[in-house]
């Protein structure tokens, strides 16, 4: 078993390292999660998915039905059955549930890659990244959905964005409406490629109102040297690759 350390703004996180079928050797491909996941190993996913997640209840709303959910599996559950929340103050309560529950889902068919990838954030990224994120009316939410196929960066959609903070594990932009928070949450093959892919999640919210959103993304290296989406761009972001498997 092999640890990371890196530091985010005032957090300390650590990454625990678990080879697929052994506890591998220095600079050998791993699967990796961040510690704030509170994950000692993959067997462990079961019981961490039915544990408490977040400060409390969040609810979720499908046409005239509800329910609330208090852990990761029912929470995959609902959205799998194409609850969502409902205002954006429910959207802000769910965050904890993006920040965990997915990459905990997708880390149970992670495999450690043949290759080593190493992505790290850099002032580079926003012009490796695709678009992410995007405010707006559904015709600019469209827009960045057809500049994602087109293999356009993130940059490019949004020229005014600009980097305000970054580590190898974070990154922090903004634009002269929003501000963005994006951090890896696991690195590995979770396509079965056998290709290095990170697991990130990302935040953003408005500089001047209450708008708030979040997303779950799985990101894979191209042969340009940018970075694609290999999760589908709404929840329960399932993996592309695996479209027709059994599921999670």
């Amino acid at each position: 078993m092999k640890t990371f350390i890196f530091e985010i703004g005032m957090v300390v996180a650590i990454w625990l390292s678990l080879s697929a079928g052994s506890a591998g050797t220095q600079g050998e491909p791993q699967v990796a999660w961040s510690v704030n996941l509170n994950l000692k190993s993959i067997s462990d996913i079961p019981k961490r998915l039915r544990e408490p997640e977040g400060p409390g209840s969040l609810a979720l709303a499908k046409s005239k039905e509800s329910l609330t959910v208090g852990n990761c599996e029912e929470y995959l559950n609902a959205v799998s059955a194409d609850f969502h929340p409902a205002t954006n103050h429910d959207n802000e309560m769910s965050t904890e549930f993006v920040h965990d529950c997915f990459v905990l889902r997708d880390l149970q068919r992670a495999r450690a890659p043949k290759v080593n990838g190493s992505y790290r954030f850099t002032k580079d990224s926003l012009t490796q990244l695709p678009p992410m994120l995007a405010r707006g009316a559904r015709e600019v939410t469209d827009a960045a959905e057809a500049a994602e196929i087109r293999g356009e960066s993130w940059k490019q959609f949004d020229s005014d964005l600009k980097v305000i903070r970054t580590d190898s594990d974070s990154l922090n932009a903004e634009d002269k409406d929003t501000a963005y928070f994006l951090t890896l949450r696991a690195i590995g093959d979770f396509t079965g490629d056998g290709v290095e892919q990170i697991a990130v999640f990302a935040s953003a919210h408005g500089k001047r109102d209450s708008w708030y959103h979040v997303e779950y993304l799985i990101l894979s290296p191209t042969n340009h040297g940018t970075l694609e989406r290999v999760t589908d761009r709404r929840a329960p972001y399932r993996v592309k690759a695996m479209e027709g498997a059994e599921s999670h």
